[in-house]
């Protein structure tokens, strides 16, 4: 048995947050104070969660996140069971029979598919991250162009950033799909809830799957008005005493949320 909350954290480790745009500020006063949800891997529970891993996927593509068969989503089922989306398929054509079952060290339990070639990525987060309920990894375009150009996220630019996305940092440049992929992003784990990955896109991490997706699609927001900003003018940041105000506020949302 897992406890998913339905409220907003602010680590994973020491992070749990994520990012920000005005939804996702709007949205962590609306759930502080909501009760926890019991998630147990019950038959009727994992049918529920199959679809909303197939929702997300279906938005992924709409987004145009995951183009072809881009992409991957897992969620945690217990200490040993992950749910996880299936190789070389369509995001926007998920059903939940397509959802496959496999352990933490990615052997396939249950399902007619392959798991995704990248679920190592998924897991080394979930060892890493007892907290970490949900992984999104996928393509955004404006994150990736970021990924792409080896580009470092300018911090103190956006106070909903700042609160919710935390240090994104871009991860090592790795072959998809290996061990050494999924080892590499290890160390950058705690200073946010969301990476670039050089060369490749984005992964996402959070209590519940819905939260995991918001960092995604928070991020590339992110990315895309940084590129639209530079073309206006230098950007212009929040001063340093602003920014520990920032802070305290983070600090004492996670004491009121965890």
């Amino acid at each position: 048995m897992l406890v998913k909350s339905v409220c907003f954290v602010v680590r994973c480790r020491l992070i749990l947050c994520g990012n920000g745009n005005e939804t996702a500020l709007n949205f962590a006063f609306q759930t502080r104070h909501l009760r926890e949800e019991m998630i147990t891997d019950t038959s009727e529970n994992i049918e529920r969660l199959k679809q909303e891993i197939c929702d997300v996927g279906h938005r992924l593509y709409q987004k145009g996140f995951a183009a072809g068969n881009d992409g991957n989503i897992t969620v945690r089922l217990n200490d040993n069971r992950i749910l996880c989306t299936p190789t070389w398929h369509s995001k926007g054509r998920l059903q939940p029979s397509d959802i496959v079952t496999i352990d933490m060290t990615g052997e396939h339990i249950s399902g007619s598919k392959k798991r995704s070639s990248e679920a190592l990525l998924h897991l080394a987060i979930y060892q890493a991250c007892p907290k970490v309920n949900a992984v999104v990894h996928c393509h955004p375009p404006h994150a990736t162009a970021f990924a792409f150009t080896h580009q470092i996220l300018p911090r103190g630019i956006s106070p909903e950033i700042e609160m919710f996305l935390g240090d994104v940092r871009i991860t090592p440049y790795q072959t998809p799909g290996t061990a050494a992929f999924a080892s590499s992003i290890v160390p950058y784990l705690s200073s946010a809830n969301a990476l670039i990955l050089a060369n490749h896109g984005t992964v996402s991490y959070a209590q519940h799957l819905e939260q995991a997706y918001w960092w995604t699609e928070v991020l590339d927001a992110y990315c895309r008005t940084l590129i639209l900003a530079k073309s206006l003018g230098p950007l212009q940041p929040i001063s340093a005493e602003q920014l520990d105000e920032l802070q305290r506020l983070k600090a004492r949302w996670a004491d009121q949320t965890l």
